[in-house]
């Protein structure tokens, strides 16, 4: 329900956004978050508990796709692959946090109390909205010239620089935020390699989370029970130290990210990324021991978040301004459906056998890499489109992987 509700809240944030604006949008999702977030703690029973948690989904996938795009629109070409380094270091420290908390009060204090102490960051997103603009490019779309020269002047005042005299065109796109646009023309292409890679993507990110810990206390490389604390309806104390071990590996993903993404582009990161998580996945096959088990699985998850950032790098510079958010919004909404059959197939196949369920794996890795490929356009060093007349010169297809020189680009 979490993840059907966050679907529907990327899909329908993505639109609102387009149409009201990335800041508007954050300001009024973001308190929801908080309210609803400590109310599931408090739930009384199990169906207001699923209410409240369906809520913090729609509002958690509404603001993934407007802080995303907003972190984009506000930023030069050279600086799009740090903005995006800096979302994914806290995302990645987040699922640290989750799994820290649980590692140390789940047992001891049961589910409210970890509901409660993840419900505390939100307040800090809460808050932070005090001090955003509005993206620029949004306003520039919309023709409201008064209030992007306002913007422009806070932003360079924010960072100690002295605002130049703006000279603004009128540029008012009235059809903002269609959702059937973005499956038009040579748009529809793009939309649906992105909507497939991304499915697959969720789908293996969700799985792999319920995997891996079955991997762990189960070693099904001997047969044998690793562990027996598992008395308690909770997850052991060692699946949380496995997980916090396996997700510390995401942080200098994140950081190998940002440092290949421009230098030798999105698609052939994601390409070199993904295959060396479709080598570690078949290694996981034919596992020795519980070490290497846990050094493979490192290797997965490192290569597998590398290729997360730059898609998700990819994804947003792929589309105008006019129409960015609800791109965003529909293609990680519709990835999370694959989130929701990732974690039901899972359970499904590696119940009776988990090496039926990397072999699965192992074919979306395969068939991702292909979709991929096929993307073939690359948008590093590209300046990001506006208009609908903008937008052409991006849209033209170009052979193979070449890309256009930066520099060319800014003089533009």
């Amino acid at each position: 329900m979490v993840l059907v509700a966050y679907a529907i809240g990327s899909v329908v944030g993505g639109k609102l956004s387009d149409q009201y604006g990335r800041k508007r949008l954050l300001i009024i999702m973001l308190p929801l978050l908080v309210l609803f977030s400590i109310l599931s703690a408090f739930a009384p029973e199990f169906w207001s508990f699923i209410v409240f948690r369906s809520i913090v989904g729609f509002t958690i996938g509404s603001n993934t796709a407007a802080v995303t795009t907003f972190s984009m629109e506000i930023v030069p070409v050279k600086d799009r692959a740090f903005a995006m380094f800096v979302i994914n270091v806290w995302y990645v420290m987040g699922g640290c946090y989750v799994y820290m908390m649980g590692l140390f009060f789940m047992n001891q204090y049961g589910w409210r109390a970890i509901v409660l102490l993840t419900a505390a960051p939100t307040v800090v997103s809460c808050l932070s909205t005090c001090w955003i603009v509005e993206s620029p490019r949004y306003l520039y779309v919309c023709g409201r010239a008064s209030e992007l020269t306002d913007t422009l002047t806070r932003m360079f005042k924010m960072n100690d620089k002295i605002a130049p005299k703006f000279i603004l065109g009128e540029h008012v796109e009235e059809a903002r935020g269609s959702i059937p646009e973005i499956f038009e023309g040579d748009y529809f292409r793009i939309t649906i390699l992105l909507l497939q890679a991304f499915t697959i993507n969720a789908f293996l990110e969700y799985g792999a989370s319920l995997l891996l810990p079955d991997m762990f206390v189960y070693d099904y490389c001997s047969d044998t029970a690793l562990f027996d604390d598992d008395s308690s309806c909770y997850m052991s104390n060692s699946e949380y130290l496995y997980l916090l071990l396996i997700g510390s590996v995401s942080l200098p993903a994140v950081l190998v990210a940002y440092l290949t993404c421009d230098k030798f582009g999105r698609i052939r990161t994601m390409l070199f990324s993904g295959t060396v998580t479709l080598l570690g996945l078949i290694l996981l096959l034919v596992c020795i021991n519980v070490y290497v088990l846990v050094g493979e699985a490192a290797l997965v998850v490192f290569f597998s978040v590398l290729q997360n950032c730059a898609l998700w790098l990819y994804l947003p510079e792929s589309y105008p301004t006019y129409m960015r958010n609800v791109a965003v919004g529909v293609v990680n909404g519709v990835g999370k459906v694959g989130a929701a059959l990732g974690s039901l197939i899972t359970e499904i196949v590696a119940g009776s056998s988990i090496r039926a369920c990397l072999t699965l794996y192992v074919c979306l890795t395969a068939y991702q890499l292909v979709c991929i490929y096929l993307m073939k356009k690359d948008t590093a060093g590209l300046r990001l489109a506006d208009t609908r007349a903008a937008a052409q010169e991006m849209i033209s297809p170009q052979p193979g992987l070449e890309r256009s020189d930066p520099q060319a680009q800014e003089a533009r």
